[in-house]
């Protein structure tokens, strides 16, 4: 039996949609961001959040903040609120799977440093309760600007003691900002929201 056109055109749309139907999935698996866990997250992350298997480089209990190396080699700095985890449980090469939100840009405005960074200013958050400091913590730095993703809004600032990633929410002008500028930048350190060491919580 002889098809016509219009059964021809039936016959390839519905196999452009199988085929569609079948790639969707693969791509939302290989979307997934650099540092993303190897394993997918149980729930879905909010705007601004990370979920990845890192490796600890050291531990300030005194803030009880973490320095961890990502999948990427990336190394990032993370207050925990005691209430999520107490960090002087952990040690330089423990792995942890942790959900952490990045660090978020509050200011940004360009100096004239030549070329010197500094660290301005460090003010830590809410105290907790047993003489501990709570999370995030609010820091004013001289950086320079190393790398700007305006399509999700994330710029790369090169500090005096490390390079951090921070979001950049809408009510902070970006257009203006260019690599090799440098700025006088607030932002509040990333914090973490859940950290857990072989499947069991760290306390």
């Amino acid at each position: 039996m002889r098809m016509n056109d219009g059964s021809r055109n039936v016959l390839r749309i519905s196999a452009l949609l199988a085929a569609l139907a079948v790639a969707a999935p693969l791509y939302a698996q290989t979307a997934s961001a650099p540092d993303a866990a190897a394993s997918a997250p149980t729930g879905l992350l909010e705007v601004g959040e990370v979920q990845t298997v890192a490796h600890v480089v050291s531990v300030d209990a005194a803030n009880n903040a973490v320095t961890l190396r990502g999948p990427q080699g990336r190394q990032t700095t993370v207050a925990v609120d005691p209430a999520v985890a107490n960090v002087s449980k952990l040690a330089p090469g423990d792995q942890v799977n942790i959900l952490y939100k990045e660090a978020l840009l509050l200011r940004a405005d360009k100096v004239d440093a030549k070329g010197i960074r500094a660290r301005v200013e460090t003010t830590a958050a809410t105290p907790a309760s047993d003489g501990v400091t709570a999370a995030a913590r609010s820091v004013q730095v001289v950086a320079t600007v190393q790398k700007i993703d305006r399509k999700h809004r994330k710029v790369t600032l090169r500090g005096p003691t490390r390079t951090v990633v921070v979001d950049v929410p809408k009510d902070v002008p970006l257009e203006k900002l260019k690599v090799g500028d440098n700025i006088r930048a607030d932002y509040v350190g990333a914090t973490a929201v859940e950290v857990t060491r072989n499947g069991a919580r760290v306390e």
